[in-house]
């Protein structure tokens, strides 16, 4: 089992996944072997950039921002299936297919190739010539995490780091995300979760759940579906290529050269 080195490594980045169903909690460190092969859903339901068969439930409240979530369908699970579960279970705000992409949540420019921006979804500079983005790691240690970020901290217009969740967040201009892992039942593998206003993600709102019960417990399986997420929390939407970890639902365990181009058009540097 992959074990992580609990000690900073400098500013951390973390990725946008609370449950609805359940408060965002240190999970259980323990992963439960899960199933061996997935099976992968049908493709992608429409051909505009960032479509996906990901589910999106959005809802403004009462002080001017909104609430976004990205739920990921577990293997076996459609979209559709996907959002008469999340329903029933009294989530409001779920999007139907078209209406997710006519309120602009899903394929926002920039556009680059198969890779695209989250609508409404980015980080402000504070200070810095970048935005400083860490990720605050609660889960358990069969998630490599740490090996994830490191991906994400190469990518250009946008610094990110890791800390385990003890250090707490630096503050200073700097943002922080809260990644969890643990058993959130069969329906789907990660969820990304944030609040905005004016655009901007509002600090302390982005969390990542990682789902134990439905991720393999393989080192590829769950470092790809950490990727993901976490490309998520920095400001990333799908991406339509079994080349990026921003794809749903293959494995890829690192994004594309098209998701760090979309970092470089978000996050322009100051002046440019």
């Amino acid at each position: 089992m992959l074990r992580r080195t609990r000690t900073a490594i400098g500013l951390a980045v973390t990725a946008l996944v609370v449950a609805l169903s359940a408060p965002a909690v240190q999970a259980d460190a323990t992963a439960p072997t899960a199933p061996a092969a997935p099976t992968a859903p049908s493709g992608p339901s429409s051909g505009r950039a960032g479509a996906d068969d990901a589910v999106y439930v959005v809802q403004p409240r009462s002080d001017g921002t909104t609430y976004t979530a990205i739920y990921e369908p577990a293997p076996g699970v459609t979209a559709d299936e996907l959002r008469s579960a999340l329903r029933r279970q009294g989530v409001r705000g779920v999007q139907d297919e078209n209406s997710a992409f006519d309120i602009g949540i899903a394929g926002c420019s920039p556009i680059v190739g198969t890779a695209s921006a989250w609508c409404g979804h980015k980080w402000a500079y504070g200070p810095f010539n970048d935005p400083q983005v860490y990720f605050l790691d609660h889960s358990g240690d069969s998630w490599p995490v740490t090996d994830a970020r490191v991906d994400w901290y190469q990518a250009p217009g946008i610094d990110a780091y890791y800390r385990w969740h003890t250090a707490g967040c630096p503050g200073g201009g700097r943002h922080c995300v809260h990644v969890y892992s643990g058993n959130y039942g069969t329906a789907w593998y990660g969820l990304t979760e944030a609040s905005t206003s004016g655009g901007y993600f509002v600090d302390g709102t982005v969390t990542v759940k990682l789902n134990d019960q439905v991720t393999p417990n393989t080192y590829a399986a769950r470092r790809s579906v950490a990727c993901h997420e976490m490309g998520h929390a920095l400001g990333l939407d799908h991406n339509g290529s079994t080349n990026s970890c921003l794809s749903v639902p293959e494995f890829p365990q690192h994004p594309s050269s098209d998701d760090f181009a979309v970092l470089n058009q978000l996050y322009p540097k100051p002046g440019t």
